[in-house]
């Protein structure tokens, strides 16, 4: 069975290293070390020894651990980036890394809560940034077997459609929680659903919301059309109740 490490064992990261452990043997690293984690947990310089490395860092933390690890990266290691941005870290991992270590760009497009009820059906975006076709194809192979729904697309379409599929549902999940929206008994399902959303939104950690709408070149414009069409609808109930 082949190695594969994680650097980073936050919550996602430990959740991304059970999902690994399907079909590799994985070996993690911390920043700070833990007390519990689902594989050993090994040194910076014996994760980078692996023939791949997944990196689940929070995306500010990004350019520094690449920095990190260049070094150490032996040829033609298979670095993997799992953020919810894809342009940005694309760029970092191209500029950092040697040109004989090899990129592959992800997004799974779930985690620990979305998965309760398994992996089938759940998308996960991918883009070969630089690297054989074979291994590209024998990690999409991998990621189809547990019932992932791959999704071949470059970091710039990924953006532009996450910054309404998910900065969107996050800045509005963010903003439910600051009006504070409880549950009620006469809730309507549609009620519900948002209250999910912003139940679940606030699961993630304040970073997360602020990377994703930074560093996404594509999240300003969003928000500006969020609220320009905001304006304009409370601009016409405000026309007709004359």
């Amino acid at each position: 069975m082949n190695s594969v490490g994680v650097i980073g064992l936050g919550r996602f990261g430990t959740f991304w290293t059970e999902v690994l452990s399907h079909g590799y043997t994985v070996y993690g690293n911390s920043r700070t070390p833990r007390d519990t984690a689902p594989c050993p947990q090994v040194s910076l310089e014996e994760v980078c020894s692996l023939p791949v490395v997944f990196l689940c860092v929070s995306m500010r933390a990004m350019p520094q651990t690449l920095r990190s690890i260049a070094p150490l990266l032996k040829k033609g290691t298979l670095v993997v980036d799992t953020c919810s941005v894809k342009v940005e870290p694309v760029r970092w991992m191209r500029e950092i890394l040697a040109e004989d270590t090899e990129i592959l760009a992800t997004h799974p497009m779930f985690g620990p809560e979305s998965a309760k009820e398994g992996l089938t059906g759940l998308p996960l975006m991918m883009h070969p940034v630089r690297m054989e076709s074979a291994r590209y194809d024998q990690w999409s192979h991998f990621f189809r077997s547990l019932g992932i729904m791959v999704v071949e697309m470059t970091p710039e379409e990924h953006d532009r459609q996450a910054a309404l599929s998910q900065a969107l549902t996050h800045m509005i999940g963010r903003t439910l929680n600051r009006m504070g929206i409880e549950e009620t008994p006469i809730g309507t399902l549609w009620y519900r659903k948002l209250l999910a959303i912003a139940k679940q939104v606030g699961r993630d950690s304040p970073e997360l919301f602020l990377d994703m709408q930074t560093l996404n070149p594509f999240a300003k414009d969003m928000r500006d059309c969020f609220e320009r069409s905001w304006r304009e609808v409370c601009a016409e109930l405000d026309e007709s109740s004359r």
